[in-house]
């Protein structure tokens, strides 16, 4: 069923378990918007038939509710359960320039002698009703690899990535074989609004599986896929499995005719897990933060005058920081950061995060670049072993300190180990390391919400003696135990002088 408010479709849900009656609570990413008053009316999916409707009220304000982002156009819960927008209420014009598009993207992939196809919802959408799905949000676009092998797959496909990035495409990786290319409509569209189309790479074992991480693996013989068979979306015609059947069953399910807005891709643990280990997890929760920074209300944690956060930063502020250059890891929107500039005027101060909206807001605080004191502002994913290479990407030639406020706890075991090198690289230039973290739990604690993660002394000590590292804590007070903790080498490890002897 379909949920609008005032004709404009906000959520979609998927009622087959639930046919004989229940309730549905409101999604909690729509919750924001639940103000003043609207018609609240639902309708059949597939066939646009009216179910029930009703005048409702939220609060008391005067206003009829309003579900837009800071550009007026129309939001919808997405099916990953956040606020997105859809294909429906991006216009006509941005519908067509996708299309254009991504057979553009075809046309590139086929140029590199790989062999590209749709999958997906414009998979589907092409075989439904020869459109794109109204309620989808981009264009999915997947090259069939001739390699077996993971190391293999993963090796093409960043060579792949690179080819793309060379030919200007702007890239944002989610593991080496998925990747989104981010676009802006054109000015002069009716609706400028920002979309991606998704790059995935599919490829056979010898198991005789198809996969296309993140979420497709199942039994299907090669002649199931080539040769590839035309399908259209509108006037253009794109390469598409030859068993399309086959292939939507697997990615959805045998209802894949039937429309389902509201349905919710559910990938087996077995599948993600395999994927994960063969290719990486570079993304993980990354819509939570960008969508947190992007909010015109931070989330508590990320406040200035949050006690925990507060007490973290002002912590790491009074650290000894001994080297010309210092990083704040995951400096979010830059507080401690700027906080650390103003400090160290004559130091070269850099704050790193992997919310692009994040390091966006913090340099828009900033004061001019000239301005002594002002903090530099890098991109840095700590899920990817490219961390190792932060230092030298900017130009870090001598020792350098690293800090991080609350950021150990809240990017999981994953992260963790690249984070945890870094500071070791740290260490081994002559520099310092310092961190925060939380040793409880938030008491409503879920995977979905990293700030409300903690870790132990323990945990934290295990994992630095891993690597030949040892830790000093400090209590910092706050009811969820704020600690702070030192970072050193022990004996066995040897230290880098800036002249690159031993």
């Amino acid at each position: 069923m379909d949920v609008l408010f005032d004709d404009a479709r906000v959520w979609s849900i998927d009622v087959r378990a639930n046919w004989a009656g229940g309730t549905f609570d409101w999604p909690n990413a729509l919750l924001p918007f639940l103000t003043g008053s609207t018609c609240v009316l639902v309708q059949d999916s597939a066939t646009g038939v009216q179910i029930a409707s009703l005048d409702v009220r939220f609060t008391e304000a005067p206003h009829r509710t309003s579900v837009v982002d800071d550009a007026g156009i129309a939001l919808a819960v997405n099916k990953w359960g956040r606020m997105g927008i859809a294909l429906e209420h991006m216009g006509a014009d941005v519908q067509a320039l996708i299309v254009q598009r991504a057979a553009e993207i075809v046309a590139f992939l086929d140029s590199l002698g790989l062999r590209p196809f749709v999958v997906g919802g414009t998979l589907l959408g092409a075989c439904r009703s020869q459109s794109l799905l109204p309620h989808d949000d981009d264009a999915d676009i997947a090259y069939l690899s001739n390699h077996t092998h993971p190391a293999d797959v993963a090796i093409e496909a960043f060579q792949v990535g690179h080819a793309l990035t060379q030919a200007g495409y702007a890239i944002k990786r989610h593991s080496a074989a998925h990747m989104q290319l981010l676009f802006q409509a054109n000015e002069h569209t009716a609706h400028p609004v920002d979309y991606y189309i998704d790059v995935f790479t599919a490829f056979f074992t010898p198991d005789g599986h198809v996969n296309q991480p993140f979420h497709v693996r199942g039994i299907m013989r090669e002649d199931q896929m080539l040769p590839f068979v035309p399908v259209r979306i509108g006037d253009t015609e794109f390469p598409g499995p030859s068993d399309t059947d086959r292939w939507l069953t697997i990615n959805y399910d045998a209802n894949w005719r039937t429309p389902i807005p509201g349905y919710q891709i559910k990938t087996p643990p077995a599948t993600r897990e395999r994927f994960d280990d063969w290719f990486g997890w570079f993304n993980l929760h990354r819509e939570f933060w960008d969508e947190e920074f992007a909010a015109a209300v931070p989330i508590p944690t990320l406040t200035v005058g949050d006690a925990d956060w507060a007490a973290g930063r002002d912590w790491l502020a009074q650290g000894d920081a001994r080297s010309c250059t210092l990083i704040d890891l995951g400096c979010g929107t830059g507080e401690l950061t700027r906080q650390l500039a103003s400090q160290l005027p004559s130091r070269r101060v850099i704050g790193a995060d992997f919310s692009d909206i994040a390091l966006t807001r913090a340099a828009l605080n900033s004061l001019p670049p000239d301005h002594a004191g002002t903090p530099e502002w890098a991109h840095v994913n700590l899920y990817r072993a490219t961390t190792l290479g932060l230092a030298y990407d900017l130009g870090v030639t001598g020792p350098f300190d690293v800090v991080a406020n609350h950021v150990f706890e809240q990017i999981g075991h994953r992260g963790r180990e690249w984070g945890w090198r870094l500071l070791r690289m740290a260490l081994r230039s002559g520099g310092t390391a310092r961190l925060t973290f939380h040793e409880k739990p938030s008491a409503s604690v879920r995977f979905e919400v990293p700030t409300g993660w903690h870790l132990t002394r323990t945990q934290v000590a295990e994992e630095a003696k891993s690597l030949g590292l040892c830790v000093t804590f400090e209590a910092l007070g706050g009811a969820r135990k704020v600690t702070g903790a030192t970072i050193t080498l022990n004996r066995s490890q040897q230290v880098l002088t800036p002249q690159g002897g031993i």
